[in-house]
């Protein structure tokens, strides 16, 4: 669904080898604008010869010294963990050809009196794991769909990779490309008068944030500010739907956490960055009738999921014989011992998305001009069922049929918080919400995307191993039971 800037060894390279050019021409020039102290006469052609020398230098060290001349070192040399603010070196755009894919790929396809007008999406973060889901569920209903997305290291981009195939197939165009690239942006929004922005693209986690904050600060508030501002002087303006996170109740005692909750003591900066989202979607509102609606998403989980989440790479370490860290919490009350989350499942996610999506009213600008008052919203999409981390562990060890080493530690102050659980009764009236996956359910479907995509042959003999079960539990008993 991190990266960080590096500058380019080459660019300062270049600065030092051009001062060192320049630095005896202007010794020489002052040398010769005194003759008179040195009783110096040059002839007419050392004269020329030395203005010719003093031009060349002076061209040769403006071009070292030139961005475009630089830009290329720069890339190079750039982090191999590129952050959304950095664009690509590969990523290329514009053309006659180029734009054709886009417009196609934005193009509705949704049938006349299909019940309501067909949108056309940009999803940002189209190969991040919400992203994927999200586009290729807007596309199978028959909208418009063009992604985009940069597709860093923060895990492994093959995944990423392997999404943007799938959408693909789908006739789903993802731009390799960054949202903070303003021409980029402007040109997407010049090309196709999109109807709605799903803004997605975030550097994700929590713990991270310790490591790289900067990654931060670039992709989750300048990343947001250029959308942001390629949006509200689009005409027309886009309505926008953007993910912010469940992490922005930080220290919140209550629960279930309420969208009218306090969120002004994040425990992260990956919080903190979200909750300065939410406040600077408010401002876009404010001055610019942009239609804004933020969604507060509680512990996504599911197929295709991201390897940072604990379920992705518990099951990971299980499978390869590693132990695994359980945190336990060090604090009060009546959740003194137990890390709880409220896992949700991708398939709801994606309907709170479509569902935001569909019911968010328009934007008021034009030209950058607000007109009138727009919506600006806020809900949280959970499933209001918070688990024991401890319990998933469990539900992992029957599926995976390995056995977990545990390591029960203290939760170290590292930005996450002992319990989330969501109150989604305004998403439910407003937006239709209803999620309908269990934990065990949504764990079931994970396992076995995980093990077809990294380990096919243990798939292979589990799915045997089951289909043997399920004809002796049929003898037995004559029916078989379900998982829930």
């Amino acid at each position: 669904m991190a990266p960080q800037l590096t500058g380019a060894p080459g660019s300062a390279a270049a600065a030092a080898g051009g001062a060192a050019a320049v630095k005896p021409q202007f010794h020489h020039y002052h040398h010769h604008r005194l003759p008179a102290r040195h009783n110096h006469h040059p002839s007419l052609l050392s004269k020329l010869a030395f203005w010719s020398v003093c031009s060349l230098s002076l061209l040769l060290a403006f071009l070292l010294l030139s961005p475009s001349a630089s830009a290329p070192a720069s890339r190079a040399s750039d982090s191999p963990r590129r952050s959304l603010h950095a664009s690509p070196a590969t990523a290329a755009y514009g053309g006659a050809a180029w734009e054709k894919k886009v417009r196609a790929s934005a193009r509705v396809r949704r049938a006349p009196g299909a019940g309501r007008a067909g949108l056309s999406v940009l999803v940002t973060g189209a190969a991040g794991f919400v992203g994927c889901h999200a586009a290729a569920a807007l596309r199978r209903r028959g909208d418009g769909v063009l992604g985009l997305d940069n597709f860093n290291d923060y895990y492994d981009p093959a995944l990423k990779r392997g999404r943007a195939a799938l959408l693909a197939r789908a006739g789903v165009y993802v731009i390799d490309g960054d949202i903070a690239d303003a021409d980029l942006l402007a040109k997407l929004f010049d090309v196709v008068p999109f109807t709605h922005v799903l803004h997605l693209a975030a550097q994700a986690g929590v713990r991270h944030a310790l490591v790289d904050p900067m990654s931060y600060v670039r992709a989750n508030v300048a990343g947001l500010v250029a959308l942001l501002e390629a949006a509200r002087a689009a005409d027309p303006q886009p309505a926008i739907v953007w993910a912010s996170s469940s992490s922005v109740y930080g220290l919140n005692s209550h629960v279930p956490f309420s969208e009218h909750d306090r969120t002004d003591r994040p425990a992260s900066l990956y919080a903190a960055t979200k909750k300065a989202g939410e406040e600077i979607a408010h401002v876009y509102n404010h001055i610019y009738g942009l239609s804004l609606t933020a969604l507060r998403f509680f512990t996504v989980y599911g197929p295709w999921g991201r390897p940072d989440m604990a379920y992705f790479f518990f099951t990971r370490d299980i499978l390869a014989g590693r132990p695994i860290t359980v945190y336990e919490s060090s604090g009060g009350g009546a959740h003194q011992t137990t890390i709880s989350r409220d896992f949700t499942y991708i398939d709801d996610i994606v309907k709170g998305c479509i569902g935001a999506l569909d019911t968010a009213g328009k934007s008021t600008g034009s030209g950058g001009k607000k007109r009138g008052p727009a919506p600006f919203r806020t809900y949280n999409l959970g499933n209001t069922s918070p688990v024991p981390v401890t319990q998933l562990v469990d539900l992992l060890e029957k599926m995976l049929k390995v056995k977990a080493e545990r390591r029960i530690v203290k939760m170290p102050r590292n930005g996450d918080v002992p319990y989330t659980h969501a109150n989604i009764s305004l998403a439910q009236r407003e937006l239709g919400y209803r999620p309908s996956t269990d934990l065990q359910t949504g764990l079931k479907k994970f396992v076995r995307w995980y093990l077809e995509y990294y380990n096919p042959e243990l798939a292979v003999k589990q799915k045997q191993h089951g289909s043997s079960n399920g004809k002796a539990s049929r003898g037995r008993n004559g029916s078989t039971s379900s998982a829930r």
